[in-house]
Protein backbone atom coordinates (compact mmCIF):
# COMPACT_ATOMS: atom_id res chain seq x y z
CA UNK A 1 0.00 0.00 0.00
CA UNK A 2 1.52 3.22 -1.04
CA UNK A 3 1.96 6.20 1.71
CA UNK A 4 -0.39 9.05 0.95
CA UNK A 5 1.32 11.94 -0.76
CA UNK A 6 1.01 15.27 1.08
CA UNK A 7 -0.57 17.88 -1.11
CA UNK A 8 2.16 21.37 -1.88
CA UNK A 9 -0.74 23.13 -1.58
CA UNK A 10 -2.02 21.70 2.12
CA UNK A 11 -1.41 24.39 4.92
CA UNK A 12 1.07 23.04 8.19
CA UNK A 13 -0.57 21.14 11.08
CA UNK A 14 0.28 23.04 13.76
CA UNK A 15 -0.46 20.45 17.03
CA UNK A 16 -3.52 22.15 18.78
CA UNK A 17 -4.20 21.19 22.93
CA UNK A 18 -7.60 20.50 23.59
CA UNK A 19 -9.28 22.07 26.82
CA UNK A 20 -12.71 20.91 27.83
CA UNK A 21 -14.34 24.46 29.29
CA UNK A 22 -17.14 24.60 31.30
CA UNK A 23 -19.12 28.04 30.99
CA UNK A 24 -21.87 29.20 32.98
CA UNK A 25 -24.79 30.83 30.81
CA UNK A 26 -27.18 33.63 32.55
CA UNK A 27 -29.09 31.01 33.78
CA UNK A 28 -26.66 29.37 36.03
CA UNK A 29 -26.78 26.62 33.39
CA UNK A 30 -23.08 25.41 32.82
CA UNK A 31 -22.16 24.85 29.48
CA UNK A 32 -19.60 22.54 28.21
CA UNK A 33 -16.88 23.41 25.45
CA UNK A 34 -13.61 22.41 24.27
CA UNK A 35 -11.22 25.10 23.37
CA UNK A 36 -8.05 23.75 20.50
CA UNK A 37 -5.28 26.31 21.27
CA UNK A 38 -3.11 26.33 18.62
CA UNK A 39 -0.83 28.66 20.02
CA UNK A 40 -2.88 31.90 18.95
CA UNK A 41 -5.16 33.89 21.13
CA UNK A 42 -7.56 34.44 17.99
CA UNK A 43 -10.75 32.27 18.32
CA UNK A 44 -12.86 31.07 16.07
CA UNK A 45 -16.25 30.13 17.87
CA UNK A 46 -18.05 26.83 16.12
CA UNK A 47 -22.10 26.68 17.00
CA UNK A 48 -23.48 23.45 15.96
CA UNK A 49 -27.06 23.43 14.89
CA UNK A 50 -30.63 22.03 15.47
CA UNK A 51 -30.02 18.88 18.19
CA UNK A 52 -26.53 18.56 17.39
CA UNK A 53 -23.81 18.64 19.36
CA UNK A 54 -20.38 20.45 19.40
CA UNK A 55 -19.36 16.77 17.96
CA UNK A 56 -21.05 17.28 15.01
CA UNK A 57 -19.17 16.06 11.74
CA UNK A 58 -19.17 19.82 10.16
CA UNK A 59 -17.98 21.61 13.14
CA UNK A 60 -15.23 18.98 13.63
CA UNK A 61 -14.29 18.77 9.99
CA UNK A 62 -14.35 23.01 10.36
CA UNK A 63 -12.27 22.63 13.66
CA UNK A 64 -9.61 20.56 11.65
CA UNK A 65 -9.34 22.91 9.01
CA UNK A 66 -9.26 26.02 10.76
CA UNK A 67 -6.55 24.87 13.50
CA UNK A 68 -4.52 23.75 10.30
CA UNK A 69 -4.24 27.17 9.42
CA UNK A 70 -2.97 27.98 13.28
CA UNK A 71 -6.81 29.08 14.12
CA UNK A 72 -7.64 28.60 17.98
CA UNK A 73 -10.87 27.14 17.79
CA UNK A 74 -13.68 26.73 20.43
CA UNK A 75 -16.73 24.30 20.25
CA UNK A 76 -19.36 24.05 22.75
CA UNK A 77 -23.13 22.21 23.22
CA UNK A 78 -25.95 25.04 23.57
CA UNK A 79 -28.00 24.80 26.76
CA UNK A 80 -30.46 21.58 26.66
CA UNK A 81 -27.75 19.52 23.82
CA UNK A 82 -24.61 17.53 23.95
CA UNK A 83 -23.07 17.53 27.76
CA UNK A 84 -24.51 21.16 28.71
CA UNK A 85 -26.91 21.17 31.38
CA UNK A 86 -30.68 22.81 30.88
CA UNK A 87 -33.40 21.20 28.72
CA UNK A 88 -33.79 20.80 25.30
CA UNK A 89 -36.10 23.26 23.65
CA UNK A 90 -37.52 23.15 20.32
CA UNK A 91 -37.20 27.17 19.71
CA UNK A 92 -34.90 28.83 22.49
CA UNK A 93 -33.04 31.23 19.26
CA UNK A 94 -32.62 34.49 22.12
CA UNK A 95 -31.38 31.90 24.56
CA UNK A 96 -29.04 30.34 22.16
CA UNK A 97 -27.98 33.78 21.07
CA UNK A 98 -27.53 34.81 25.03
CA UNK A 99 -25.21 31.43 25.19
CA UNK A 100 -22.92 32.26 22.83
CA UNK A 101 -22.67 35.58 24.27
CA UNK A 102 -21.91 33.90 27.56
CA UNK A 103 -19.49 31.99 26.12
CA UNK A 104 -17.29 35.08 23.97
CA UNK A 105 -17.77 36.92 27.28
CA UNK A 106 -15.55 34.31 28.63
CA UNK A 107 -13.12 33.63 26.60
CA UNK A 108 -12.53 37.71 25.46
CA UNK A 109 -10.90 37.86 29.36
CA UNK A 110 -8.04 35.77 27.45
CA UNK A 111 -8.37 35.89 23.72
CA UNK A 112 -9.31 37.52 20.88
CA UNK A 113 -12.55 36.19 19.49
CA UNK A 114 -11.95 37.30 15.80
CA UNK A 115 -15.42 35.43 14.35
CA UNK A 116 -18.53 33.13 15.21
CA UNK A 117 -19.47 30.62 13.12
CA UNK A 118 -22.67 28.77 12.88
CA UNK A 119 -24.35 25.79 10.77
CA UNK A 120 -28.38 25.50 10.37
CA UNK A 121 -30.11 26.32 13.71
CA UNK A 122 -26.49 27.73 14.55
CA UNK A 123 -26.52 29.88 11.52
CA UNK A 124 -29.81 31.65 12.89
CA UNK A 125 -28.33 32.04 16.30
CA UNK A 126 -25.28 34.30 14.93
CA UNK A 127 -27.64 36.15 12.69
CA UNK A 128 -29.13 36.93 16.25
CA UNK A 129 -26.18 37.55 18.12
CA UNK A 130 -24.68 40.29 15.42
CA UNK A 131 -28.15 41.87 15.52
CA UNK A 132 -28.28 42.01 19.64
CA UNK A 133 -24.60 42.40 20.83
CA UNK A 134 -22.07 44.01 17.79
CA UNK A 135 -19.61 43.09 19.85
CA UNK A 136 -17.60 40.17 16.97
CA UNK A 137 -16.28 41.42 13.90
CA UNK A 138 -16.93 38.88 11.54
CA UNK A 139 -20.33 36.52 11.22
CA UNK A 140 -20.39 33.26 9.01
CA UNK A 141 -24.11 31.43 8.90
CA UNK A 142 -23.79 28.26 7.22
CA UNK A 143 -27.14 27.46 5.77
CA UNK A 144 -29.39 29.37 8.18
CA UNK A 145 -33.12 29.92 7.45
CA UNK A 146 -34.22 32.83 6.96
CA UNK A 147 -38.52 32.36 7.49
CA UNK A 148 -38.99 30.55 10.77
CA UNK A 149 -42.41 29.76 10.13
CA UNK A 150 -40.81 27.04 7.27
CA UNK A 151 -40.18 24.38 8.12
CA UNK A 152 -42.50 23.49 10.50
CA UNK A 153 -44.96 21.60 9.09
CA UNK A 154 -42.67 19.21 7.39
CA UNK A 155 -41.68 18.54 11.60
CA UNK A 156 -44.84 18.87 13.12
CA UNK A 157 -47.47 18.11 10.74
CA UNK A 158 -50.14 20.64 8.51
CA UNK A 159 -52.45 20.46 12.06
CA UNK A 160 -49.39 21.78 14.05
CA UNK A 161 -51.22 24.41 15.77
CA UNK A 162 -54.74 22.76 16.04
CA UNK A 163 -52.88 19.98 18.14
CA UNK A 164 -50.42 22.46 19.96
CA UNK A 165 -53.57 24.26 21.58
CA UNK A 166 -55.34 21.47 21.99
CA UNK A 167 -52.78 19.33 24.15
CA UNK A 168 -50.15 22.30 24.77
CA UNK A 169 -47.03 19.53 22.91
CA UNK A 170 -46.16 17.87 20.50
CA UNK A 171 -43.77 14.94 21.01
CA UNK A 172 -41.90 14.52 17.70
CA UNK A 173 -40.72 11.00 16.52
CA UNK A 174 -38.11 9.41 14.08
CA UNK A 175 -39.33 7.64 10.81
CA UNK A 176 -39.75 4.19 12.90
CA UNK A 177 -41.54 5.87 15.37
CA UNK A 178 -38.85 5.99 18.43
CA UNK A 179 -39.46 9.38 20.53
CA UNK A 180 -37.36 12.24 19.62
CA UNK A 181 -37.93 15.26 21.56
CA UNK A 182 -41.32 17.29 23.10
CA UNK A 183 -41.78 20.90 21.54
CA UNK A 184 -44.08 23.04 23.64
CA UNK A 185 -46.04 25.78 22.85
CA UNK A 186 -44.10 28.23 24.50
CA UNK A 187 -40.72 27.21 22.25
CA UNK A 188 -43.11 27.01 19.15
CA UNK A 189 -44.33 30.35 19.94
CA UNK A 190 -40.63 31.93 20.07
CA UNK A 191 -39.67 30.19 16.63
CA UNK A 192 -42.43 31.71 14.78
CA UNK A 193 -41.74 35.14 16.51
CA UNK A 194 -38.11 35.14 15.78
CA UNK A 195 -38.26 37.38 12.61
CA UNK A 196 -34.93 36.84 10.48
CA UNK A 197 -35.70 39.86 8.47
CA UNK A 198 -35.93 42.41 11.20
CA UNK A 199 -32.48 40.85 13.03
CA UNK A 200 -30.69 40.98 9.85
CA UNK A 201 -31.55 44.70 9.17
CA UNK A 202 -30.02 45.50 12.76
CA UNK A 203 -26.88 44.15 12.08
CA UNK A 204 -24.22 47.26 11.82
CA UNK A 205 -22.06 47.94 8.68
CA UNK A 206 -18.87 47.14 11.21
CA UNK A 207 -19.55 43.44 11.08
CA UNK A 208 -18.45 41.92 8.29
CA UNK A 209 -20.86 39.00 7.36
CA UNK A 210 -20.37 35.60 5.38
CA UNK A 211 -23.65 33.00 4.23
CA UNK A 212 -22.53 29.69 2.82
CA UNK A 213 -25.45 27.86 1.94
CA UNK A 214 -25.63 24.57 -0.76
CA UNK A 215 -27.72 24.89 -4.25
CA UNK A 216 -29.17 21.49 -3.33
CA UNK A 217 -30.12 22.08 -0.05
CA UNK A 218 -33.53 19.67 0.60
CA UNK A 219 -33.76 20.90 4.35
CA UNK A 220 -33.44 24.76 4.04
CA UNK A 221 -33.39 26.13 -0.02
CA UNK A 222 -30.91 27.83 -1.53
CA UNK A 223 -33.38 31.29 -1.94
CA UNK A 224 -33.04 31.71 1.80
CA UNK A 225 -29.41 32.81 1.70
CA UNK A 226 -30.36 34.97 -1.38
CA UNK A 227 -32.51 36.27 1.25
CA UNK A 228 -29.86 37.71 3.66
CA UNK A 229 -27.77 38.82 0.83
CA UNK A 230 -30.26 41.43 0.36
CA UNK A 231 -30.76 42.41 3.59
CA UNK A 232 -27.61 42.45 5.79
CA UNK A 233 -25.36 45.52 5.05
CA UNK A 234 -21.83 44.16 4.76
CA UNK A 235 -22.22 41.10 3.22
CA UNK A 236 -20.85 38.52 0.98
CA UNK A 237 -22.71 35.08 -0.36
CA UNK A 238 -20.90 31.65 -1.47
CA UNK A 239 -23.02 29.11 -3.07
CA UNK A 240 -21.42 25.72 -2.96
CA UNK A 241 -23.00 23.94 -6.06
CA UNK A 242 -24.63 20.55 -5.55
CA UNK A 243 -24.51 20.81 -1.81
CA UNK A 244 -26.73 19.68 0.21
CA UNK A 245 -27.67 21.32 4.08
CA UNK A 246 -25.03 19.05 5.60
CA UNK A 247 -22.65 19.21 3.01
CA UNK A 248 -22.29 15.36 2.82
CA UNK A 249 -19.99 14.90 -0.11
CA UNK A 250 -19.16 18.49 0.07
CA UNK A 251 -16.90 18.74 3.19
CA UNK A 252 -14.01 20.23 1.40
CA UNK A 253 -15.26 22.84 -0.38
CA UNK A 254 -17.13 24.48 3.22
CA UNK A 255 -14.57 23.76 4.73
CA UNK A 256 -12.11 25.79 2.47
CA UNK A 257 -15.31 28.33 2.00
CA UNK A 258 -15.25 29.18 5.83
CA UNK A 259 -11.02 29.38 5.92
CA UNK A 260 -11.09 31.98 3.32
CA UNK A 261 -13.72 34.26 5.03
CA UNK A 262 -11.85 33.77 8.64
CA UNK A 263 -8.88 35.12 6.51
CA UNK A 264 -9.72 36.94 3.76
CA UNK A 265 -8.40 40.63 4.60
CA UNK A 266 -9.54 42.46 1.50
CA UNK A 267 -12.65 44.31 2.43
CA UNK A 268 -13.88 44.61 -0.94
CA UNK A 269 -17.22 47.38 -0.93
CA UNK A 270 -19.57 48.61 -3.85
CA UNK A 271 -19.28 46.21 -6.21
CA UNK A 272 -20.95 46.22 -9.34
CA UNK A 273 -21.09 42.60 -10.33
CA UNK A 274 -20.71 39.05 -9.00
CA UNK A 275 -17.20 37.78 -9.49
CA UNK A 276 -15.21 35.09 -9.40
CA UNK A 277 -11.46 36.18 -10.53
CA UNK A 278 -10.60 33.96 -14.12
CA UNK A 279 -13.52 31.91 -13.86
CA UNK A 280 -16.55 33.64 -15.99
CA UNK A 281 -18.17 29.68 -16.53
CA UNK A 282 -18.43 28.57 -12.74
CA UNK A 283 -20.28 32.17 -12.06
CA UNK A 284 -22.72 31.39 -14.55
CA UNK A 285 -23.31 28.11 -13.29
CA UNK A 286 -24.80 29.95 -9.57
CA UNK A 287 -28.35 30.35 -10.30
CA UNK A 288 -29.73 34.24 -9.03
CA UNK A 289 -33.19 34.75 -8.35
CA UNK A 290 -35.43 37.67 -10.38
CA UNK A 291 -35.83 38.65 -7.31
CA UNK A 292 -32.23 39.52 -5.82
CA UNK A 293 -32.19 42.63 -8.56
CA UNK A 294 -29.54 45.16 -7.67
CA UNK A 295 -28.79 43.84 -4.48
CA UNK A 296 -26.53 41.31 -6.69
CA UNK A 297 -23.94 43.45 -5.92
CA UNK A 298 -23.38 42.34 -2.45
CA UNK A 299 -23.21 38.78 -3.55
CA UNK A 300 -19.00 37.66 -3.31
CA UNK A 301 -17.74 34.10 -4.38
CA UNK A 302 -14.86 33.17 -2.31
CA UNK A 303 -11.87 33.53 -4.71
CA UNK A 304 -8.75 31.13 -3.36
CA UNK A 305 -7.27 28.65 -5.61
CA UNK A 306 -8.00 26.04 -3.48
CA UNK A 307 -11.56 26.65 -2.81
CA UNK A 308 -12.21 27.30 -6.93
CA UNK A 309 -10.64 24.26 -7.37
CA UNK A 310 -13.19 22.16 -5.00
CA UNK A 311 -15.89 23.92 -6.85
CA UNK A 312 -14.48 23.14 -10.61
CA UNK A 313 -14.33 19.61 -9.19
CA UNK A 314 -17.54 18.97 -8.04
CA UNK A 315 -18.70 17.44 -11.44
CA UNK A 316 -17.02 14.10 -10.13
CA UNK A 317 -18.48 13.63 -6.74
CA UNK A 318 -21.97 13.09 -8.30
CA UNK A 319 -24.28 10.30 -7.15
CA UNK A 320 -27.31 8.95 -6.57
CA UNK A 321 -28.45 8.73 -2.99
CA UNK A 322 -31.37 6.36 -2.08
CA UNK A 323 -32.92 5.73 1.36
CA UNK A 324 -32.82 1.56 1.75
CA UNK A 325 -34.49 -0.18 4.21
CA UNK A 326 -33.20 -3.78 4.99
CA UNK A 327 -35.37 -6.11 7.42
CA UNK A 328 -32.53 -8.28 9.94
CA UNK A 329 -32.99 -12.07 10.75
CA UNK A 330 -35.08 -10.48 13.78
CA UNK A 331 -37.43 -8.72 11.52
CA UNK A 332 -36.07 -5.35 12.63
CA UNK A 333 -35.92 -2.99 9.54
CA UNK A 334 -32.29 -0.94 9.26
CA UNK A 335 -32.34 2.31 7.42
CA UNK A 336 -29.29 3.29 5.58
CA UNK A 337 -28.31 5.14 2.45
CA UNK A 338 -27.39 3.83 -0.51
CA UNK A 339 -24.68 6.67 -2.65
CA UNK A 340 -24.89 5.10 -6.24
CA UNK A 341 -22.18 6.38 -8.38
CA UNK A 342 -22.72 4.25 -11.58
CA UNK A 343 -20.44 1.91 -9.69
CA UNK A 344 -22.08 -1.18 -8.93
CA UNK A 345 -18.66 -1.69 -6.41
CA UNK A 346 -19.99 -0.80 -3.54
CA UNK A 347 -18.02 -0.34 -0.12
CA UNK A 348 -20.28 -0.76 3.43
CA UNK A 349 -19.33 1.77 6.11
CA UNK A 350 -20.59 0.74 9.90
CA UNK A 351 -20.59 3.23 12.71
CA UNK A 352 -19.48 2.94 16.15
CA UNK A 353 -20.49 3.24 19.84
CA UNK A 354 -24.34 4.96 20.41
CA UNK A 355 -23.54 6.82 16.67
CA UNK A 356 -25.66 6.41 13.54
CA UNK A 357 -24.66 6.54 9.87
CA UNK A 358 -24.51 10.39 10.01
CA UNK A 359 -21.73 10.32 11.73
CA UNK A 360 -19.40 13.08 11.02
CA UNK A 361 -16.07 10.29 10.01
CA UNK A 362 -18.91 8.63 8.17
CA UNK A 363 -19.60 10.99 6.49
CA UNK A 364 -16.30 12.07 5.58
CA UNK A 365 -15.32 8.75 4.09
CA UNK A 366 -18.56 9.14 1.95
CA UNK A 367 -17.65 11.70 0.03
CA UNK A 368 -14.01 10.93 -0.47
CA UNK A 369 -15.23 7.35 -1.48
CA UNK A 370 -17.88 8.83 -4.15
CA UNK A 371 -15.00 11.33 -4.95
CA UNK A 372 -13.37 8.02 -6.46
CA UNK A 373 -16.35 6.90 -8.24
CA UNK A 374 -16.97 4.18 -5.53
CA UNK A 375 -20.54 3.41 -4.33
CA UNK A 376 -21.19 3.41 -0.81
CA UNK A 377 -23.92 2.08 1.63
CA UNK A 378 -23.90 3.50 5.28
CA UNK A 379 -26.75 2.49 7.73
CA UNK A 380 -27.39 2.23 11.30
CA UNK A 381 -27.42 -0.92 13.30
CA UNK A 382 -30.36 -2.02 15.37
CA UNK A 383 -31.07 0.10 17.93
CA UNK A 384 -29.35 3.14 16.53
CA UNK A 385 -30.52 6.05 14.42
CA UNK A 386 -33.48 5.65 12.50
CA UNK A 387 -33.08 1.51 12.61
CA UNK A 388 -35.50 -0.50 14.45
CA UNK A 389 -34.60 -2.39 17.89
CA UNK A 390 -33.74 -1.65 21.39
CA UNK A 391 -30.07 -0.02 22.03
CA UNK A 392 -27.71 -2.45 23.58
CA UNK A 393 -24.45 -1.96 25.50
CA UNK A 394 -22.95 -4.93 23.77
CA UNK A 395 -24.86 -6.36 20.64
CA UNK A 396 -21.62 -7.46 18.51
CA UNK A 397 -22.51 -10.91 17.05
CA UNK A 398 -26.27 -9.08 16.44
CA UNK A 399 -25.04 -6.17 14.71
CA UNK A 400 -21.96 -8.37 12.88
CA UNK A 401 -25.60 -10.44 11.97
CA UNK A 402 -27.31 -6.64 10.60
CA UNK A 403 -23.85 -6.20 8.62
CA UNK A 404 -24.60 -10.03 6.73
CA UNK A 405 -28.49 -8.39 6.10
CA UNK A 406 -26.77 -5.82 4.46
CA UNK A 407 -24.09 -7.55 2.53
CA UNK A 408 -26.84 -10.08 1.56
CA UNK A 409 -29.64 -7.20 0.31
CA UNK A 410 -26.56 -5.75 -1.50
CA UNK A 411 -25.38 -8.89 -3.73
CA UNK A 412 -29.32 -9.79 -4.33
CA UNK A 413 -29.44 -6.52 -5.82
CA UNK A 414 -26.62 -7.45 -8.46
CA UNK A 415 -24.20 -4.99 -6.38
CA UNK A 416 -20.22 -6.09 -5.56
CA UNK A 417 -19.67 -5.75 -1.81
CA UNK A 418 -15.59 -5.18 -1.97
CA UNK A 419 -15.29 -3.73 1.25
CA UNK A 420 -16.65 -3.67 4.60
CA UNK A 421 -15.34 -0.67 6.67
CA UNK A 422 -16.36 -0.19 10.80
CA UNK A 423 -14.95 2.68 13.03
CA UNK A 424 -14.43 2.03 17.07
CA UNK A 425 -16.96 -0.75 17.67
CA UNK A 426 -18.07 -0.68 14.08
CA UNK A 427 -13.88 -1.28 13.66
CA UNK A 428 -15.03 -5.02 15.84
CA UNK A 429 -17.88 -5.98 14.28
CA UNK A 430 -16.22 -6.18 10.80
CA UNK A 431 -13.71 -8.32 12.79
CA UNK A 432 -16.31 -10.62 13.90
CA UNK A 433 -18.00 -10.27 10.75
CA UNK A 434 -14.98 -11.20 8.49
CA UNK A 435 -14.28 -14.56 11.08
CA UNK A 436 -18.00 -15.87 10.73
CA UNK A 437 -18.98 -15.35 7.21
CA UNK A 438 -16.32 -15.14 4.95
CA UNK A 439 -17.76 -13.35 1.93
CA UNK A 440 -16.41 -9.73 1.51
CA UNK A 441 -13.16 -9.65 -0.27
CA UNK A 442 -11.41 -6.48 2.31
CA UNK A 443 -12.70 -5.37 5.57
CA UNK A 444 -10.83 -2.10 7.38
CA UNK A 445 -10.97 -1.71 10.82
CA UNK A 446 -10.44 1.94 12.39
CA UNK A 447 -9.80 2.54 15.72
CA UNK A 448 -11.21 -1.04 17.22
CA UNK A 449 -10.57 -2.21 20.55
CA UNK A 450 -8.61 -5.48 20.86
CA UNK A 451 -9.13 -6.70 24.19
CA UNK A 452 -13.24 -5.73 24.69
CA UNK A 453 -12.81 -6.24 28.72
CA UNK A 454 -11.45 -3.17 28.57
CA UNK A 455 -12.87 0.38 28.52
CA UNK A 456 -15.92 -1.11 30.48
CA UNK A 457 -14.50 0.29 33.78
CA UNK A 458 -13.93 4.03 32.44
CA UNK A 459 -17.81 4.31 31.48
CA UNK A 460 -19.62 2.57 33.89
CA UNK A 461 -17.47 2.46 37.36
CA UNK A 462 -15.20 0.32 39.04
CA UNK A 463 -17.60 -1.50 40.88
CA UNK A 464 -19.52 -2.46 38.12
CA UNK A 465 -19.89 -6.27 37.82
CA UNK A 466 -21.37 -5.35 41.58
CA UNK A 467 -23.93 -2.76 40.72
CA UNK A 468 -25.14 -5.07 38.05
CA UNK A 469 -25.16 -8.28 39.89
CA UNK A 470 -27.30 -6.65 42.22
CA UNK A 471 -29.43 -4.73 40.27
CA UNK A 472 -29.67 -5.91 36.58
CA UNK A 473 -28.56 -3.01 35.10
CA UNK A 474 -26.68 0.33 34.93
CA UNK A 475 -27.68 3.60 33.32
CA UNK A 476 -24.71 5.50 31.97
CA UNK A 477 -25.34 9.17 32.41
CA UNK A 478 -22.94 11.88 30.59
CA UNK A 479 -20.64 14.31 32.49
CA UNK A 480 -23.74 16.30 33.38
CA UNK A 481 -25.53 13.48 34.59
CA UNK A 482 -27.84 13.25 32.37
CA UNK A 483 -29.04 9.43 31.00
CA UNK A 484 -27.61 7.87 27.98
CA UNK A 485 -28.32 4.72 27.38
CA UNK A 486 -28.69 1.35 29.87
CA UNK A 487 -26.54 -1.62 30.38
CA UNK A 488 -27.90 -4.64 30.88
CA UNK A 489 -26.68 -7.66 32.37
CA UNK A 490 -27.01 -9.70 29.44
CA UNK A 491 -25.80 -7.25 27.14
CA UNK A 492 -22.24 -6.45 29.64
CA UNK A 493 -22.01 -10.16 29.36
CA UNK A 494 -21.91 -10.46 25.77
CA UNK A 495 -19.48 -7.80 25.76
CA UNK A 496 -17.08 -9.51 27.97
CA UNK A 497 -17.54 -13.02 26.17
CA UNK A 498 -16.49 -11.46 23.01
CA UNK A 499 -13.28 -12.50 21.90
CA UNK A 500 -11.74 -10.82 19.31
CA UNK A 501 -7.93 -12.64 19.64
CA UNK A 502 -10.08 -15.95 18.60
CA UNK A 503 -12.02 -13.77 15.99
CA UNK A 504 -9.11 -12.49 14.28
CA UNK A 505 -7.23 -15.88 14.33
CA UNK A 506 -10.20 -17.05 12.30
CA UNK A 507 -10.24 -15.00 9.32
CA UNK A 508 -9.42 -16.41 6.13
CA UNK A 509 -6.16 -15.44 4.49
CA UNK A 510 -8.27 -14.62 1.43
CA UNK A 511 -9.57 -11.61 3.17
CA UNK A 512 -7.30 -8.59 2.74
CA UNK A 513 -7.65 -7.03 6.30
CA UNK A 514 -6.55 -3.25 7.06
CA UNK A 515 -6.26 -1.85 10.25
CA UNK A 516 -6.03 1.95 10.57
CA UNK A 517 -5.42 3.88 14.42
CA UNK A 518 -4.78 7.04 15.51
CA UNK A 519 -1.75 6.93 17.32
CA UNK A 520 -2.53 9.39 20.64
CA UNK A 521 -6.20 7.60 20.82
CA UNK A 522 -7.26 8.74 24.13
CA UNK A 523 -10.00 6.10 24.01
CA UNK A 524 -8.74 3.07 22.44
CA UNK A 525 -5.35 2.79 22.98
CA UNK A 526 -2.85 1.89 19.45
CA UNK A 527 -1.25 -1.16 21.05
CA UNK A 528 -4.68 -3.00 20.53
CA UNK A 529 -3.94 -1.89 16.65
CA UNK A 530 -0.63 -3.70 17.02
CA UNK A 531 -2.65 -6.99 18.43
CA UNK A 532 -4.67 -7.31 15.76
CA UNK A 533 -1.58 -7.08 13.71
CA UNK A 534 0.05 -10.16 15.51
CA UNK A 535 -3.09 -12.41 14.95
CA UNK A 536 -4.84 -11.49 11.66
CA UNK A 537 -3.27 -13.64 8.69
CA UNK A 538 -3.09 -11.03 5.10
CA UNK A 539 -3.01 -7.94 7.39
CA UNK A 540 -1.65 -4.26 7.04
CA UNK A 541 -1.66 -1.80 9.77
CA UNK A 542 -1.33 2.06 9.10
CA UNK A 543 -0.87 3.88 12.28
CA UNK A 544 -1.96 7.57 11.55
CA UNK A 545 0.92 9.65 13.55
CA UNK A 546 -0.83 12.37 16.27
CA UNK A 547 -4.26 11.38 15.39
CA UNK A 548 -6.73 10.85 18.42
CA UNK A 549 -9.87 8.46 18.95
CA UNK A 550 -12.21 10.46 16.10
CA UNK A 551 -9.46 11.92 13.89
CA UNK A 552 -10.55 15.19 14.56
CA UNK A 553 -7.31 16.88 13.22
CA UNK A 554 -6.95 14.59 10.88
CA UNK A 555 -10.18 13.41 8.82
CA UNK A 556 -7.92 14.27 5.27
CA UNK A 557 -4.98 11.38 6.76
CA UNK A 558 -7.41 9.02 7.69
CA UNK A 559 -9.44 9.71 4.45
CA UNK A 560 -6.65 9.04 2.57
CA UNK A 561 -5.85 6.05 4.48
CA UNK A 562 -8.93 4.69 3.62
CA UNK A 563 -8.74 5.10 -0.20
CA UNK A 564 -5.31 3.88 -0.66
CA UNK A 565 -6.71 0.52 0.95
CA UNK A 566 -9.43 -0.01 -1.33
CA UNK A 567 -7.87 1.14 -4.66
CA UNK A 568 -4.87 -0.83 -3.99
CA UNK A 569 -7.05 -3.50 -3.54
CA UNK A 570 -8.43 -2.69 -7.13
CA UNK A 571 -4.80 -2.73 -8.29
CA UNK A 572 -4.37 -6.24 -7.35
CA UNK A 573 -1.68 -4.83 -4.77
CA UNK A 574 -0.57 -7.67 -2.79
CA UNK A 575 2.53 -6.45 -0.79
CA UNK A 576 3.12 -7.34 2.79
Amino acid sequence: MAEPQASSQDAPNPAASEQRIVVANKHGENLVGVLHHTGSNKVVVLCHGFTGTKDDGVVIDLTSALTKQGISVFRFDFSGNGESEGEFQYGNYRKEADDLHSVVSYLREKYDVTAIVGHSKGGDVVVLYASIYNDVPMVVNLSGRFDLKKGVEERLGKDFIDRINKEGFIDVTTKSGKFWYRVTKESLMERLNTDMRAASLSISKECRFFTIHGSADETIPVEDAYEFAKLIPNHKLCVIEGADHCYTAHRKEVSDAVVDCITWNEVKQNCKSIFCKGYPALVQSIPLPPSLGSCAAAIHLATSPHYLKGLINISHTAALEQRVVVPNRHGENLVGVLHHTGSKKVVVLCHGFTSTKDDGLVIDLTAVLIKQGISVFRFDFSGNGESEGEFQYGNYRKEADDLHSIVSYLSQEKYDVTAIVGRSKGGNVVVLYASLYNDVPMAVNISGRFDLKKGVEERLGKEFMDRIKREGFIDATNKSGKFLYRVTKESLTERLNTDMRAASLSISRECRFFTIHGAADEVVPVEDAYEFAKFIPNHKLRVIEGANHCYTAHRKEISVAVIDCITSYEAGDTRP
